[in-house]
């Protein structure tokens, strides 16, 4: 019956609706949660404007991000403010919720229809377009390559795993933790039928297609900051980030090598020296702050060649110590990705940002707290994402020569946080109406867990094994795997699993209405 109300209905027609209708909902969302300022802003703003610096004075910035995002968020800013940059990113959300209604095409017409207007209601998703962050890159970059690798794996025709593996290159370019995704064009290139010789031609082309871009910015990276990577700090990411706090000197001799570099530079400064900490209690008090201060310290006091081996080592040694801890830990991250519910907050243009204390207590003992010590000097050149504060004018340096020798570095400094200053400063955009916000907060917080999406996937491909099962479960053990990552080095932020989430949905909904049998997917797309 629905099958038949839909046939007459172009597709061409339909695709117009739904991303009508999904532009339309953006900007009835916009009435609670105008655009805002959300995760990382800063430093994407400071890449952006950097990018053709042949002396940039945030360097090691420009070597640990990736171009995309700033590219996304800068260059509307740098043309029209944030209200261009507000009328881009709701184009890009249309864009994404017809994006995964194109991608459940291939399983039919309900199933398409069906996963549109699921994506129509899922508001956590919503939220990610009205934060300036690399989320709503990601999340929108994500729903056109899932339709690719859907109808790469059916039908691996070389346009289509070229696009699968260009798609998973711009992806990593977004987010470097993406890098996960060769696993899925590996799969994609290898789960058609075939013969295994044309099985690996499709492999050659579609890593090549992933990996040639990636290898082309990681050379850029060497020829311009001395790094052949996509983007530097793997290391000190995973697993240290996770386990920062519990690397302790009599865990081996990296452990010892870090905290006498810790001794030597960190507690010998006045801040410490006033509270009299030790590297124990600086261990434990570990804020993301001082983790950014610990990767400044390994490229000064081990070289930038090291590539954080020491910290690596560190943390493999408190790993080593306590091995159930670490599993526990990642695995409580996980669960707590797929779990957790999101409501954005409600918005207010001139909120007052409230201050912190000046110390915090580890053990019973004092330590300066992250807010005391900003901004942190011998990072500066890392950019501002870590500064512990929304107050901008707490990151910055009122004296840049404190941190810069350079009379143009000096200049250029003061330019740059000029502005990002002024773009800072025009977020949010207004006042958001705090009835809606209300309404819409309660039913964000009631849409469906990701836990819930992935139970239907599993067994709905399990069970019906609807025609072109195998691409459905590519992308749900994508979207595992890169929360897997994810899991391995950082705490268990929403923004890292919302954009992913659409995956299980897809899936979820493909499994239940996907046709099933010879007729489903080998029909042609009508």
């Amino acid at each position: 019956m629905v099958e038949r109300l839909l046939r007459p209905a172009s597709l061409r027609r339909g695709a117009a609706v739904l991303f009508l209708l999904a532009l339309a909902a953006y900007w009835v969302q916009a009435l609670a949660w105008p655009l805002q300022r959300g995760r990382d802003s800063w430093d994407y703003w400071l890449y952006f404007l950097q990018l053709l610096d042949r002396e940039p004075p945030f360097s090691a910035l420009m070597a640990f991000r990736t171009p995309v995002t700033p590219l996304v968020t800068g260059a509307p800013m740098a043309i029209g403010g944030a209200q261009l940059l507000e009328i881009m990113m709701s184009l890009a959300y249309a864009g994404a919720v017809l994006g995964w209604a194109w991608a459940a095409r291939p399983f039919g017409r309900v199933a398409a229809v069906a996963t549109g207007c699921v994506m129509l209601i899922n508001l956590p998703y919503a939220a990610l377009f009205h934060q300036v962050s690399s989320d709503f890159v990601f999340a929108a970059l994500l729903a056109p390559w899932a339709g690719l690798v859907i109808r790469a794996a059916w039908e691996p025709r070389t346009r289509l795993l070229v696009g699968v593996g260009v798609g998973a290159a711009l992806l990593a370019l977004t987010r470097p933790a993406n890098q996960a995704l060769v696993l899925s064009v590996i799969a994609v290139a290898l789960v058609a039928a075939g013969p295994w010789r044309a099985r690996s031609v499709r492999l050659g082309i579609v890593l090549a297609a992933m990996l040639v871009p990636l290898a082309l910015w990681a050379g850029h990276n060497a020829l311009r900051y001395d790094d052949f990577t996509v983007a530097r700090g793997g290391k000190a990411w995973l697993p240290f980030f996770k386990v920062a706090g519990s690397v302790d000197p009599a865990n081996g001799p990296a452990s010892r090598r870090l905290a006498d570099a810790v001794e030597r530079e960190v507690l010998t400064l006045p801040a410490y020296r006033r509270y009299d900490v030790d590297v124990h209690t600086y261990s434990r008090g570990l804020s993301n702050l001082e983790v950014l201060r610990l990767i400044a310290l390994s490229d000064s006091a081990f070289g930038w060649s090291s590539d954080y081996d020491v910290l690596f080592d560190a943390s493999v040694e408190a790993i080593r110590q306590r091995p159930r801890d670490y599993a526990d830990a990642v695995g409580s991250t996980f669960w707590q990705f797929l779990s957790q519910r999101y409501a954005l907050g409600a918005v207010e243009k001139d909120e007052p940002i409230q201050r912190g204390p000046a110390t915090i207590l580890v053990d019973g003992k004092p330590m300066p707290s992250p807010e005391a010590l900003s901004p942190l000097v011998p990072a500066v050149r890392y950019g501002l994402v870590w500064c512990p504060t929304d107050d901008l004018e707490r990151c910055l340096l009122r004296d840049p020569s404190v941190a810069f020798t350079s009379h143009s570095e000096q200049a250029r400094y003061r330019e740059l946080t000029a502005r990002v200053r002024d773009w800072n400063a025009q977020l949010p955009l207004r006042d958001g109406n705090e009835t809606l916000g209300s309404k819409f907060a309660t039913a964000s917080w009631r849409f469906p867990r990701a836990i819930l999406w992935l139970a239907v996937a599993v067994l709905a491909i399990a069970v019906r094994r609807p025609r072109g099962w195998p691409a459905l479960a590519i992308l749900v053990a994508s979207g595992l795997f890169v929360l897997a990552v994810h899991a391995l080095s950082q705490s268990a932020q929403n923004e890292f699993a919302i954009p992913v989430m659409p995956l299980f949905v897809l899936a979820a909904v493909c499994g239940l209405a996907g046709e099933r049998g010879s007729e489903g997917l080998a029909r042609k797309e009508r």
